[in-house]
């Protein structure tokens, strides 16, 4: 029968080192181990170089148009710039097509008198015409020295002025007086045309030729008249003219030529004063001008007293 264990002996000296035996032949791959827990991450390495360009890539595709913004506020005004250099003249346009005729212009003042011409040559002389028939017998009329004008004996008093009187005497200009037959023309102011008057029963003939007007638009009349002496006509009437003037609307200042003339008896022999004079027409009122831009004329001649 086995017998039991003994007692367990000292251990003994270590022995001296091998020799190290050749490397033994490799094992075979041992099964892949569990993954093990990830590290911490490891502090960051050195920037790298930058590396080269890469080449352009293809064009993208065209987005889609976006949404209009909201319009802004309009700024400032700026600052006006310089003058720019004047453009070329551009080529000459087609002609329009004519525009309607426009309403007719109002008259014009008329101008001044313009300058006398030339006197032109004299006229071939006309045929000499055939003889009248024999005329009636005329009346006998009793001439006496008392009233037939021996000459002609006649006047004019001539101005180239004017008056804005609206009731009093017309006040002309004179320079000289030549004689019996006379021209009187303007320079220094006189009141009236002197006449010597050189038949007691004769009879004296006056006329006006001048420019009068009277201006307003509603019942507007002025009268012109000759006073011999101081005093109108009485053999057989007054000489006299009246101007009326009617207007709806508006203030014409028609400026006309006129002329009046008449006959007057029972004015004694000797100096004559003979006056033009305007005045208001009865039961009118009117704004009178005697005389623009034009000669004025007062005739005076003395003649045979008118048949009975």
């Amino acid at each position: 029968m086995k017998g039991e264990a003994g007692i367990v002996g000292m251990k003994g000296v270590r022995g001296a080192v091998g020799i190290k035996g050749e490397r033994g032949i490799a094992g075979m791959k041992g099964v892949r181990g569990v993954v093990g827990m990830k590290g911490e991450q490891g502090i960051a390495g050195m920037k790298g170089v930058r590396g080269a360009v890469g080449m352009k890539g293809e064009r993208g595709i065209a987005g889609m148009k976006g949404v209009r913004g909201v319009v802004g506020m309009k700024g400032e005004r700026g600052i006006v710039g310089m003058k720019g250099v004047r453009g070329a003249v551009g080529m000459k346009g087609e002609r329009g097509i004519a525009g309607m005729k426009g309403v007719r212009g109002a008259v014009g003042i008329k101008g001044e008198r313009g300058i006398a011409g030339m006197k032109g040559e004299r006229g071939i002389m006309g045929m000499k015409g055939r003889k009248g028939d024999k005329g009636e017998k005329g009346e006998s009329a009793r001439a006496t020295q008392t009233s037939v004008v021996p000459q002609t004996n006649w006047k004019q008093c001539v101005c180239k002025s004017s008056s804005d009187t609206d009731n009093g005497k017309i006040k002309y200009q004179s320079l000289h007086t030549v004689a019996r037959l006379t021209t009187i023309i303007c320079l220094i102011l006189f009141q009236d045309c002197a006449f010597n008057k050189l038949q007691s029963h004769s009879a004296l003939r006056v006329s006006f030729q001048g420019n009068m007007r009277v201006r307003g638009y509603v019942n507007k009349c002025n009268r012109w008249y000759f006073k011999f002496n101081g005093n109108e006509c009485s053999g057989p009437m007054t000489i006299e003219a009246a101007v009326y003037n009617y207007w709806s609307s508006g203030n014409p200042n028609l400026l006309h030529h006129r002329s009046f003339e008449g006959y007057c008896e029972n004015i004694p022999q000797g100096a004559v004063r003979v006056e033009l004079w305007v005045g208001q027409c009865s039961g009118y009122k009117g704004d009178a001008y005697t005389g623009w831009n034009s000669v004025s004329r007062i005739m005076i001649e003395e003649v045979s007293r008118s048949q009975s």
